[in-house]
């Protein structure tokens, strides 16, 4: 799994929980009609001190090793248009639900939800129903990397 990924899927459940239109963050567009949803990713972090295990794979005359990380990615989530907070609500009881999580499983697992904040935002001389809230989903990196190995070889000695 990488970052690009997890902010797909997490856009995409967030879309299917809610039943709203769900963008992601930064896209250089225009913004869509409300009510809409807006997924920004704020960053990842490892789990743990070390890697789970590390997976080891022969490719051709190279090996590649495959630390398998367990990562948490962080979202902020956004809802504009009317009843901000209201639009918001399904993803706290979506979390609580393993069959409502299944589009993202088992790539990924909710982990945490934080409280809705009501934050209207003052545009064009006039206040604009917003709500926000924090997603915590975890997952496993699998990067993997060519090593430099010891090839084999004979040493024949002869007497001279």
């Amino acid at each position: 799994m990488n970052d690009r990924d997890a902010h797909s899927q997490v856009v995409r459940w967030v879309e299917t929980v809610t039943g709203i239109n769900t963008i992601k963050a930064y896209q250089s567009g225009p913004a869509p009609t409300t009510p809409y949803n807006m997924v920004n990713m704020l960053g990842s972090r490892d789990i743990r001190s070390h890697e789970q295990v590390i997976e080891y794979a022969d490719q051709g005359p190279d090996v590649k090793a495959t630390p398998v990380i367990e990562v948490e990615w962080s979202f902020s989530v956004h809802a504009y248009g009317g009843n901000p907070t209201d639009n918001l609500r399904g993803i706290r009881s979506a979390a609580k639900l393993s069959q409502v999580m299944e589009p993202m499983l088992p790539s990924l697992i909710v982990h945490e939800v934080s409280q809705i904040r009501n934050v209207p935002d003052w545009i064009n001389n006039q206040w604009q129903p917003r709500a926000q809230l924090d997603l915590f989903v975890r997952g496993l990196t699998r990067d993997g990397f060519l090593l430099d190995v010891i090839e084999q070889t004979e040493f024949n000695i002869e007497r001279v």
